[in-house]
Formats: structure tokens, C-alpha cells, sequence
């Protein structure tokens, strides 16, 4: 398959006509695809510009074509990911990431997917192989990784800042999801659950700070509160998890989406080893470091130069995850957070929520 431009058969970063801007196209243009095409449009204007916009709600289009207004608008998703365009920003409900990412990159787009990778494990599996037989960049929207102060966690740990990591923690007490076209989100299967829809974010960090691969979880959880659609298929808004890791280390969750109004957020992460802990600090954007053997009754506060959460949620990260895109395609490299590099962090949350269903301990095929 031929492909024109910098949407060729070879890397961008090889392509003859790198030096000019990549153009994108987004899907979906509710609060996530909006700030996607800001910050890609915006702040990213010397490297790339938004050219093109598939989406229904004409509020949504409206103030997307404010920010750009020379961008094409598709009724389908398919006539905007098959026009000329070499990459393609999916910003959809959950359940329709994997098709559209796959219709993408047989396409030879380069694409950014929002998480989750996929609600399914058969369906991470897809895109697992399809990115691996393809030479477009696809990145995954875990923007906590790009950030300056997540990275420090990682960077310590890998130091031997806590010995050997034997157990990470992560107490997220949040409001209610804010409210998605059509609830998509409040149904589990069309988002996955809550802990695939949110927590996805969580199980990637600590995944990656320990470098391990979970391969059994338990988990309890149930909708006590924030009642939106009937039936059974309506998302948890309270859940706890405990899983193991291949290394013999274990993780936990909490989780409440009742506990404060939006938009508060309470965040605590942590990472415990047989030579210290670290915990975050995230109102203040610092790391509380204890060391097994020294003697200090108070942690040692270690402060992290980090850009606060720009766009949708302002979540740390968001800033830098964009201009990463941009980055490994010019350069023709895999982003850090490929499938390859996150699906196990979407495969917890998947047999996270069936263990909930089941009531059962789920062994997580990878």
C-alpha cells in the first residue's frame, strides 16, 4: 500500500517532505477532543495544524472551527480517516477506540488514541498486533507519564530511592464522572467500567514504576451513590483493588467518585520498598521520601519542577504528552506509551472490573 506526503510508507522522520507541518485530523469534540485540538493546534502550530473534524454535536463543532477554522468537517469517521491527512487524533467513547484506530492505521495515518486501549482483552490484543506490524506511531493518552513529575518517581525508584518495590498504592476520592453524550460513560459496556475508564491511568504509572507485569487481581466494588442510567450495566462509583505482580510485589486501589464536589480531586500514589517509601504530594507538586536506616522523624521533601494540568481535567502531563506526539513521528520512533508499553495497565482494569462481576480472583493473560 502507497501512501502521499508524510503519510508514505516511510517514517516521517525519513520522509522528503518532513519540513512541512503535519496535518491532523480529530474525531470526536467533546471536552478531551477539544483540548486535544487546542494544545495540537495551538501549541504545537509550528509542527502541526488541525485540518480536519468528524463530529455530530454542532455546539461542539462550533467551537472547535473557532480555534481552526480551515478545518474539513466529515459526517463519517471512516470519509476523515481515508482523506489526506497523516494522522488522526481519536477523542471517541471508548468502545469505538480499537475500530477506529485499526481503520487508521491500515489507512498509514499515525494515530493518537485516547485510553483505554480497549475494553476488551481480545480487542487490546488487536491493536497489540496491528501496531506491531505497522511502521506508523500510534500513541496511547496516558499523559501521566509525560509528566516531569511522575517521570521523578520512576527515576528514583530506578535509582534505589526504596530498594526493592514491594508494594504500590493509589487512593483516588473524586467527584462523579462529568457527563458524556448519550452517558456513554455510565455504561459499562460501552466505556469498559469505571476502573477502565479512569483507573487505567493509575494501574499504567504504577505498572511502570515497578516494571512488572500484574498477573492476578480481586476486586470489590458497586454503585452506592451516582445512580445515572438503570439497569445493570451502570458503572461502579466506589471500588478497591488488590493485585500481584510478577515480581512477587503488590499493588492497591481505592477508589470513591462520591467523596468530594467537582472539581476536587484527591489523588495519593505511593510506592513502598524494603529500603524507604515514596509518596506524592500533588498540592504542592512535591515527593515525600522516607529512607529505611535514617533517622528523621519527618520525611525529606523532594520538589519536582512540573508544569500544572493544562486542558480537560488538567491533568499533569497534558502538556508535554502532545509535543511527544509530534516528536515520534518526525523522528520515526515508538512514544512511551505505545500499546506495547500500556496494555497491561488496561488489562488489569479489564480483569479488575470482571473480578467484580465474578467474584472471583482473575488470573490476567498478557
Amino acid at each position: 500500500m502507497t501512501h502521499s506526503g508524510l503519510s508514505s510508507g516511510y517514517p516521517l522522520g525519513q520522509s522528503p517532505r518532513m519540513a512541512r507541518k503535519i496535518r491532523m485530523g480529530f474525531i470526536g469534540a467533546g471536552a478531551m477532543g477539544y483540548s486535544h485540538l487546542q494544545l495540537f493546534h495551538q501549541e504545537c502550530s509550528q509542527q502541526a495544524e488541525a485540518a480536519a473534524l468528524c463530529a455530530r454535536d454542532s455546539g461542539r463543532i462550533k467551537r472547535a472551527m473557532a480555534v481552526a477554522p480551515g478545518m474539513m468537517l466529515f459526517k463519517k469517521e471512516s470519509d476523515l480517516i481515508q482523506s489526506d491527512l497523516d494522522a488522526v487524533v481519536i477523542s471517541s467513547p471508548n468502545f469505538t477506540h480499537v475500530p477506529l484506530a485499526l481503520a487508521a492505521l491500515k489507512a498509514g495515518k499515525h494515530v493518537f488514541l485516547e485510553k483505554p486501549v480497549g475494553i476488551t482483552p481480545a480487542e487490546c490484543q488487536q491493536l497489540l498486533r496491528a501496531t506491531a506490524k505497522s511502521d506508523r506511531v500510534l500513541m496511547i493518552g496516558h499523559e501521566l507519564r509525560y509528566s516531569p513529575y511522575f517521570a521523578k518517581i520512576k527515576q528514583l525508584i530506578d535509582r534505589g530511592a526504596v530498594g526493592t518495590p514491594q508494594m504500590a498504592w493509589c487512593k483516588e476520592f473524586r467527584g462523579p464522572f462529568q457527563p458524556k453524550s448519550g452517558e456513554w460513560i455510565q455504561d459499562r459496556r460501552k466505556s469498559g467500567g469505571c476502573l477502565v475508564d479512569k483507573n487505567c491511568h493509575h494501574f499504567d504509572l504504577m505498572n511502570w514504576w515497578l516494571d512488572s507485569k500484574p498477573k492476578r487481581v480481586s476486586a470489590f466494588g458497586s454503585n452506592a451513590v451516582n445512580r445515572v442510567i438503570p439497569g445493570p450495566n451502570q458503572v461502579h462509583d466506589h471500588a478497591t483493588a488488590s493485585w500481584e505482580y510478577a515480581s512477587g510485589a503488590k499493588g492497591t486501589l481505592h477508589l470513591s467518585l462520591f467523596a468530594h464536589q467537582p472539581p476536587k480531586e484527591t489523588l495519593e500514589m505511593g510506592v513502598v520498598g524494603d529500603g524507604g517509601v515514596l509518596q506524592t504530594d500533588l498540592d504542592n507538586l512535591t515527593l515525600l521520601h522516607w529512607e529505611k536506616g535514617k533517622r528523621r522523624e519527618a520525611a525529606r521533601v523532594i520538589k519536582v519542577k512540573s508544569k500544572r494540568g493544562v486542558g480537560w481535567g488538567g491533568h499533569l502531563g497534558f502538556a508535554e504528552i502532545h509535543p511527544a506526539f509530534i516528536k515520534a513521528i518526525r523522528n520515526g520512533t515508538q512514544p512511551l506509551t505505545s500499546v506495547a508499553n500500556t496494555i497491561d495497565g488496561t488489562l488489569l482494569a479489564i480483569a479488575a472490573e470482571e473480578s467484580i462481576r465474578k467474584k472471583k480472583i482473575i488470573t490476567i493473560k498478557s
